[in-house]
């Protein structure tokens, strides 16, 4: 079928063949081929934006203003980007991207989930009002705290009947407002009594921390229902931790809200909202849905003798590894039979023998799907070994390892064929050199803080084989380490502060130097059909060539005796 029948297909029949297109670069280069293919898949190309740049906000959504024909397909809108000055107002950034959302919004007729996950608030905030008047199908928001909390009337606190919501506290909430209790209170009162009397039907909430309470103070959650949430996700928010049972109760508050929340399906928790020494008081019979598990080992000791329907797990906390790690970790996870995703961190000291660490994993999960290893401070194995000693699950078909590398050991793309040929049944992974002083409290590929990062997606044949590697590489592009200034003087000499009062700057993203390409895993494989084949360095080329002199031979033969 060539492009001019396929376009003429419905557009009901040509979304349905893109929704089997996992790649966004597919989608867009197989619209581009076709104006009405643009037209007809314009829906699943936009519904989904992420936006991770400040340019790449100010260009996409100046495009969205000027096109509303594009813009009225966005469902879901992340905003993401580093703002230009520490000082809220002097961000340039954020208040050139928040009045373009103030003027885009009423173009965004089904918009349902709107993400803010900048350094500060909004400076503009008739953002949210019109989203809230713009947006009708407005269900799901995500904000932050950063220098500058929300005052009480913001329009933020005006939203009703949301299904979702999320907070993340950036660095500058910390710098300003670590030991702020009266200030930090009214605002977060007013957010909570949006949330528990204004969205009675809130199905997820994400709450990445939260002001400190005062001593005996019980949080405004732990008396929350919601009926219908399935996702909770609680950083380092304080909750009860200083209030014991009553006299007349058994249960401390949190308990008792966990308990009262049957469909939870998804939990995530730290020790500063749940401490795990607390959490056997659980009902045992409680979040009887629960497949979905973040949180540190001594929760999941606690949790998983009671809940061995959990799938999916990811171990927040990195493991210090010790004599006796290896033990305690499949001691664990053992009582897990249905676990098919796991994330865990490993944090080495010194050095380590870790086949015997990564074969006890391997045996006490042998039904991993996807599986995502961070290991730290230390080189500890060389991929290939830790390739070899994961290809024992035979369902494994994602796989992301963030490590450090080696000092002798290969470079990026040769340790992604070394995976491939030890685990062909492989979908796709991800690799990741880390330096040994960067700190697991930070992401590496959200900020960009690694030596070097690629994703691969493996390419078959018929028969299901490994013949290529659709690489994508990242690498830091060098710059200096100090900011220029913006005005021309004729000396450009950088101030340096030595105070120790001086709070540390957060990480500065990192412009990436991107590069795509093909790797091919058969070098010698034939491209140019038989002749390509008689080149071949193989025992099937050797028998081609063979057979092309004697067919030479026989051919000269004939030709002597009939001449």
């Amino acid at each position: 079928m060539n492009s001019l029948s396929f376009a003429a297909l419905p557009g009901d029949l040509i979304l349905e063949v893109t929704s089997y297109l996992s790649s966004k670069t597919d989608i867009l280069n197989l619209v581009l081929s076709s104006k009405h293919l643009f037209n007809s898949t314009c829906p699943a190309l936009y519904a989904y934006v992420h936006l991770g740049t400040a340019e790449q906000c100010q260009r996409t959504l100046s495009m969205l203003r000027s096109r509303p024909d594009v813009a009225r397909h966005v469902q879901k809108l992340y905003i993401r980007f580093s703002s230009t000055s520490s000082h809220y107002m002097v961000n340039i950034n954020g208040v050139t991207i928040s009045a373009m959302l103030r003027e885009l919004a009423p173009k965004l007729d089904v918009l349902h989930t709107f993400i803010w996950d900048a350094d500060e608030i909004p400076q503009c905030d008739d953002m949210w009002f019109a989203l809230r008047m713009s947006c009708p199908q407005l269900r799901t928001l995500g904000t932050c705290y950063g220098s500058v909390i929300p005052s009480q009337r913001s329009h933020l606190l005006e939203f009703k009947n949301l299904r979702g919501f999320s907070i993340t506290l950036k660095h500058g909430y910390y710098t300003h407002h670590a030991d702020d209790f009266q200030d930090a209170l009214p605002f977060d009162g007013c957010l909570w009594d949006m949330l528990i009397r204004h969205s009675p039907n809130l199905e997820e909430l994400h709450v990445l921390g939260g002001p400190l309470i005062l001593n005996g103070t019980v949080h405004p959650l732990c008396n929350a229902r919601w009926p219908l949430l399935h996702s909770l996700s609680l950083g380092d928010l304080m909750l009860d931790w200083s209030s014991g049972p009553g006299p007349m109760s058994s249960k401390r508050p949190f308990i008792a809200f966990l308990e009262a929340h049957q469909r939870l399906r998804f939990f995530r928790t730290s020790r500063t909202a749940l401490s795990p020494h607390i959490l056997p008081s659980l009902d045992p019979s409680a979040l009887p849905h629960l497949t979905h598990f973040a949180g540190s080992l001594e929760h999941l000791q606690a949790l998983a003798p009671s809940h061995p329907q959990i799938t999916h797990l990811a171990i927040e906390e990195p493991l210090v590894i010790r004599d006796l790690a290896p033990l305690l970790v499949a001691g664990v996870l053992q009582s897990l039979r249905c676990l098919t995703e796991l994330r865990i961190a490993f944090v080495f000291h010194s050095s380590y023998e870790s086949g015997n660490l990564i074969r006890n994993l391997v045996s006490t999960c042998p039904g991993l799907t996807t599986l995502e290893i961070t290991c730290a401070r230390r080189s500890s194995f060389r991929v290939d070994t830790l390739a070899k000693s994961v290809s024992c699950l035979p369902r494994l078909r994602h796989l992301r390892l963030t490590l450090v590398p080696a000092a002798t050991g290969d470079s990026l793309r040769a340790c992604a064929s070394h995976i491939v040929q030890a685990i062909p049944r492989l979908h796709s992974f991800t690799l990741t050199f880390i330096s040994p002083s960067l700190p697991l409290s930070l992401t590496p590929v959200d900020l960009g803080l690694y030596e070097e990062s690629g994703n691969y997606v493996i390419r078959t044949d018929e028969h299901g084989l490994p013949h290529s590697l659709s690489c994508t590489e990242r690498k830091p592009v060098l710059r200096l380490p100090f900011t220029l200034p913006s005005i021309p003087i004729p000396l450009a000499v950088p101030l340096l502060a030595f105070s120790p009062f001086t709070s540390p700057s957060p990480p500065r993203e990192r412009k990436m130097r991107i590069q795509r390409f093909l790797l091919n895993l058969r070098p010698g494989t034939s491209k140019c059909g038989g002749l390509g084949l008689i080149l071949e360095r193989s025992t099937a080329g050797d028998e081609v060539r063979v057979l092309t002199v004697l067919v030479a031979l026989g051919g000269l033969a004939l030709w002597g005796f009939f001449a």
